[in-house]
């Protein structure tokens, strides 16, 4: 599922033209936002807590907004969700 996973990531960061570099934190990089990219075959996908606070977390470190993008796999397409994160403090 790694494979897909990466993949899922390149066709993203193709689609934001990232420059992301390996000692950065998150799968992609822009100007503005840190971008963490989930992709799975499975009928749904779920945002954990644990998801949300580790993408906060990287993207304040970076003084970046946090984005999740999520791609799952249907039997015929692949819906891809777009989450801009806003934290309530």
């Amino acid at each position: 599922m790694k494979t897909k996973g990466n993949e899922f990531e390149k066709r993203v960061q193709r689609c934001i033209n990232s420059g992301a570099m390996w000692f950065d934190k998150g799968d992609l990089k822009t100007e503005t936002h840190l971008i963490e990219c989930k992709y799975t075959e499975k009928k749904s996908f779920s945002i954990t807590r644990k998801i949300l606070d580790k993408l906060w977390e990287e993207a304040l470190d970076r003084n970046k907004l946090p984005a999740l993008v999520i791609g799952i796999k249907g039997e015929k397409d692949t819906y891809i969700i777009n989450c801009q994160i806003q934290k309530e403090i």
